[in-house]
């Protein structure tokens, strides 16, 4: 649900760069409408609740464990970190990671084959 002042935070394994913009970016149908991408659709996500200009996504050459190696350089990472950094301690290594900043997750779907959902945090 769109929620100022709250991200939520993904992590998961992505084997070829691009194909994390595949994974999450939205397109448009020959009418101009948004159609929602698999990530969209895995965690049943309403497009209408979100802002795609608020969403931050990178992968990484290498896995990591570690939840501040992975947030590291996002968008209020001074706030984020230190507060994830206290109640997640991550129990698998992940090389990809998206962010949807002012949207606060319902935690419907925890996980699908790429990705699961690790928390949603104010970062304001």
């Amino acid at each position: 649900m769109e929620k100022q002042g709250w991200v939520s935070i993904w992590l998961g394994n992505i084997k070829e760069e691009n194909s994390i913009g595949e994974y999450v970016d939205l397109t448009y149908d020959e009418d101009g409408e948004f159609v929602p991408s698999k990530f969209f659709i895995d965690f049943k996500i309403d497009i209408d609740e979100t802002d795609e200009d608020t969403m931050e996504k990178a992968i990484y050459k290498n896995s990591s464990s570690d939840i501040s190696t992975l947030l590291d350089g996002c968008s209020y990472e001074e706030i984020i970190i230190p507060k994830i950094k206290k109640s997640i301690d991550l129990k698998k290594s992940y090389n990809a990671v998206i962010l949807i900043y002012n949207f606060e997750y319902n935690n419907e779907i925890t996980a699908t084959d790429a990705f699961d959902f690790i928390t949603s945090i104010n970062y304001e």
